[in-house]
């Protein structure tokens, strides 16, 4: 999530990128095995490969607004890219999707601290501490780097 959060937060950054990765994992049907590897793949190489990663979620989002797991993937690219509105944006329609979730696993990761508490103390951080247009540029800087959790 580049540089959105300071040291203070990259506990929970890391929180919130398990959460991000047991919820997409979790979601991902028997069809989709490969879904991980591949997303995993993508955001590794960095760069324009992370721009992969959004199209995956939009193709998800396409097929169903109310992807819990492309939701995340869309929220977390923005984030890295220090996009501002659209991280808040996504972030948001995170937890108000996941709000209305009820299988039983996805209601136990989503009530643990690093969940729903999370990303509303990330979007409360994030509107708190503004990041200045050279911090943004870092963050966007940072994204493309290959090899970058």
């Amino acid at each position: 999530m580049g540089t959105l959060i300071d040291d203070e937060g990259k506990q929970m950054k890391k929180l919130m990128i398990g959460f991000m990765l047991t919820v997409v994992t979790g979601s991902a049907s028997l069809a989709q095995t490969n879904f991980y590897t591949n997303v995993t793949n993508l955001w590794h190489q960095g760069g324009e490969y992370r721009t992969n990663v959004l199209t995956i979620a939009n193709e998800r989002l396409a097929a169903n607004t109310n992807d819990i797991a492309g939701l995340l993937l869309k929220a977390h690219y923005h984030a890295e890219f220090s996009e501002i509105e659209e991280t808040t944006n996504a972030f948001s329609r995170v937890i108000q999707v996941g709000d209305t979730i009820t299988t039983p696993n996805f209601v136990t990761c989503w009530q643990e601290v690093q969940s729903r508490q999370g990303i509303l103390w990330f979007l409360d951080i994030m509107e708190k501490k503004p990041l200045t247009p050279q911090e943004i540029q870092d963050g966007k800087n940072k994204a493309l780097i290959p090899h970058k959790p």
